[in-house]
């Protein structure tokens, strides 16, 4: 097909986003979320006159903030100083995975997957000039409707059975099974989908905890009872059935600024689609040879493309 032929080749300077939002590394973290708010953005590149030094996402700022401003996590009522991260140099990652504007739309694909991260910075002669997004890839789902497969059912590569854990368990038992499968686990209670967690949720409860624990311990006070999964979970759930089209689930997802749809039928959790099996899904159909990074993913996006075939799940429409 001609749309699939022309996005293997289309460079990556026709789909990233130029001129990034940038951070420098001597900036707080404090200034680091701030940017994040301001702009609405995930990741931040870390740059010193144009050449990229690292990149920092709103992950790794969660997980050593827990969204407190630096009053509250670095020093205690009595303004004792208590330990903690404060400048991005203190928490940006690094080396980073980069690639020049000429390369192309799988390969971004290939890097984003088998790394794990979220973003691609675009380089060229050692200066930034871009940076590719799990956003900017999915987008293409919506430009090439029909091209891709993109009418196929949800169920075609979405996780089943949904990978669950349950509200009461621990934040650390949490971020276990989100270890094992994947990003986001839907939380049940009697049987029903009570809502969705996902790992920037448990990272925000860790450091949280992990804060509260240090100033109860400056202070001489007890520490805090621990938070459960359903302390940090999201309620406000945004759906869709094992068939409606993959295309519709990609608009869900970008009009909505999530992660991941929990698939019901009849109300019941099957399954879960997420931007990663969007991505990898992407990435086969260009023909791309996905390294299996975590059980979540090691059903392959063939695999479930061939499942889609099978009888599929009753359920209501999209």
């Amino acid at each position: 097909m001609e749309a699939p032929r022309s996005l293997r080749t289309r460079p990556l300077r026709q789909v990233m986003s130029p001129n990034p939002v940038v951070v420098d590394r001597a900036a707080t973290l404090d200034q680091a979320l701030s940017l994040l708010e301001c702009y609405g953005i995930r990741h931040l590149p870390v740059a010193e006159c144009n050449r990229l030094l690292g990149i920092l996402s709103d992950r790794d700022l969660r997980l050593a903030t827990g969204l407190y401003p630096a009053e509250r996590r670095l020093a205690d009522a009595q303004g004792r100083p208590l330990p903690g991260a404060e400048r991005v140099a203190d928490v940006m990652r690094q080396p980073v995975h980069s690639l020049p504007p000429e390369a192309t739309v799988p390969a971004a694909l290939e890097c984003l997957l088998e790394h794990e991260i979220g973003s691609v910075p675009i380089v060229q002669d050692g200066c930034l000039v871009g940076l590719v997004t799990e956003t900017d890839l999915l987008r293409l789902f919506l430009e090439l409707r029909g091209a891709l497969g993109t009418d196929a059912p949800a169920r075609a590569a979405a996780e089943a059975p949904m990978p669950t854990v349950a509200g009461e368990a621990s934040l650390p038992e949490g971020l276990g099974r989100i270890a094992r499968h994947g990003q986001h686990l839907g939380v049940l209670a009697d049987g029903r989908l009570a809502g969705i967690v996902s790992d920037r949720d448990l990272g925000v409860g860790i450091a949280r905890a992990t804060i509260q624990a240090a100033r109860a311990e400056s202070e001489g006070r007890c520490a805090p009872v621990p938070a459960r999964v359903c302390d940090v979970m999201t309620t406000r759930l945004v759906t869709a059935t094992p068939e409606t089209p993959l295309w519709t689930c990609t608009a869900r997802l970008l009009d909505h600024g999530i992660g991941a749809l929990p698939l019901l039928a009849d109300e019941r959790p099957v399954g879960m689609l997420t931007v990663r099996h969007l991505l990898a899904r992407l990435g086969t159909t260009l023909g791309l040879e996905l390294t299996e990074t975590r059980p979540a993913l090691a059903a392959s996006a063939q695999a479930r493309a061939e499942r889609s075939s099978a009888q599929p799940v009753r359920g209501r429409g999209p």
